[in-house]
């Protein structure tokens, strides 16, 4: 069976704090959904034991470390707890992952410093007919169009968002960072989200236009943010957010059968195996994605290896999630996914957070690699 949370996590947050944290923040998660502005408490706890800053220099998770393996357990770990607050906590430490990647030196100490003091930062790529573009004015540029699906926008104090621009001779997709508290609330749209589950990360839609940015508040070089393998090999943080709630379930469902007296049923006893399995299997899969990323990141090389292993490991932790899914839901029929049980919630979150863009083209892509490649994946990790 998968340990629960941390028992193989490192020392990179004090345990007992790490623990009461995650504890504190599954057992709210169902008062938690019916929050408009979505988790804020929850952030404010992992910003008291260390969890918001882990990734930064000098801190047990520095992204100058090779500890992609540990990253991808604490994710999965914060999705066990509330798969809503992983969304959210994925964004965050995705977008320190770009200002390490792309930031000037005095960008990366202002974001690092305001991470450091509890700001939460969330990254939103998703746009619809309306997107963003940026105009040039004497003394910056001027934002227009909005942004969709923009998970903690209640809640998110430095919002990375991408849009059209033309600089400096260059044009193309531009990183830029809001300031949240500088934008009316007014713009966030409240009735723009009204989803099947996830709803306690409040994506909703923002508008940010007439919004003023200049040059210290854009990351990068037009372009930058597609570059890789970085842009398709992070899919494995989400993925390992994904897996925590597939294994959330499978201990609510463990639960649910001994709470009913029906763990001696040799039909509950194989349907149980068949999840754990999963659950290994999808931790097996996490772990070696890691390593690659880290061995072959450093090395700089093996890109396409790296992001088709990445897009395996994504879609398989997929497969893994629906199949607990159907076991869970043949183990505790309908009773089991009803208010007041935990399932019908993690069920509707899961269902809905598994709704990536892509995904059979992302099978494709990882195929058409091996097709145009000998290559296999070694052991020597």
């Amino acid at each position: 069976m998968i340990t629960d949370t941390t028992e193989v996590f490192h020392t990179a947050i004090s345990k007992p704090s790490i623990d009461e944290v995650l504890k504190r923040i599954a057992e709210s998660a169902a008062a938690t959904e019916h929050q408009p502005d979505g988790p804020a408490a929850e952030f404010k706890w992992l910003h008291e034991c260390g969890a918001l800053s882990i990734v930064l220099p000098g801190h047990e998770l520095d992204f100058n470390l090779p500890k992609t393996p540990q990253l991808l357990r604490l994710l999965k770990d914060v999705g066990k707890a509330n798969l809503a607050v992983g969304r959210i906590y994925e964004g965050h430490i995705n977008t320190l992952y770009l200002i390490h990647l792309y930031a000037a030196q005095a960008q990366r100490e202002r974001w690092y410093k305001e991470a450091e003091a509890g700001l939460l930062f969330g990254i939103w790529n998703t746009q619809a007919a309306d997107g963003i573009s940026l105009e040039a004015v004497d003394s910056g540029f001027r934002v227009h169009g909005s942004k969709t699906f923009c998970s903690g926008a209640a809640i998110i104090n430095r919002a990375l968002i991408s849009g059209d621009i033309h600089r400096d001779g260059e044009k193309g997709w531009q990183l830029l960072v809001i300031n949240m508290e500088d934008l009316p609330q007014d713009r966030i749209d409240y009735d723009s989200w009204k989803p099947l589950g996830m709803k306690a990360s409040g994506s909703y839609k923002v508008n940010f236009s007439d919004y003023l940015i200049y040059d210290e508040d854009l990351l990068a070089r037009p372009g930058t943010y597609l570059t890789q393998p970085y842009f398709n090999a992070g899919a494995i943080r989400f993925a390992a957010v994904h897996l925590g709630g597939a294994e959330a379930i499978a201990a609510h469902t463990l639960s649910y059968l001994k709470q009913l007296k029906r763990t001696d049923d040799p039909f509950q006893q194989m349907r149980m195996y068949h999840m754990m399995s999963e659950l290994t299997t999808g931790q097996l899969w996490l772990n070696r994605a890691g390593k690659y990323y880290d061995r072959w990141v450093a090395a700089g090389t093996h890109d396409d290896a790296l992001i088709a292993f990445a897009n395996m490991t994504r879609t398989i932790i997929e497969e893994i999630c629906l199949k607990i899914m159907d076991e869970s839901n043949r183990c505790v029929g309908a009773r089991g996914l009803m208010e007041p049980f935990e399932l019908e919630r993690l069920h509707r979150d899961l269902t809905f957070y598994l709704r990536q863009p892509a995904p059979d083209a992302t099978r494709l892509k990882a195929a058409d690699f091996f097709i145009q490649n000998d290559f296999s994946f070694d052991d020597d990790i």
